[in-house]
């Protein structure tokens, strides 16, 4: 696509457009899935612990329900049920 472009000009917007994508939209593995201007700007590691912690609370949210559900099934060896 950029080698068709021959408007230097037109080049550059679309340049500053892809940079703009790659290092504020874009997440980057080898830093944690977070995109460059955050990991520059300092946030980087309070997305990455919040996230974290979101992981930790739903995790933790799966078992409780896991948990509920197991004690309201009904027990098959209770010789009330049928």
């Amino acid at each position: 696509h950029l080698n068709a472009i021959t408007d230097p000009a037109l080049l550059r917007a679309e340049l500053d457009d892809v940079r703009t994508e790659y290092n504020a939209s874009r997440l980057h593995s080898g830093i944690g899935y977070v995109t460059p201007l955050d990991e520059h700007t300092g946030r980087g590691e309070a997305i990455r612990a919040a996230r974290r912690q979101g992981l930790a609370q739903a995790a933790r949210q799966r078992l409780a329900y896991h948990r509920d559900q197991r004690k309201n099934q009904p027990n098959p060896e209770d010789p009330d049920v049928v």
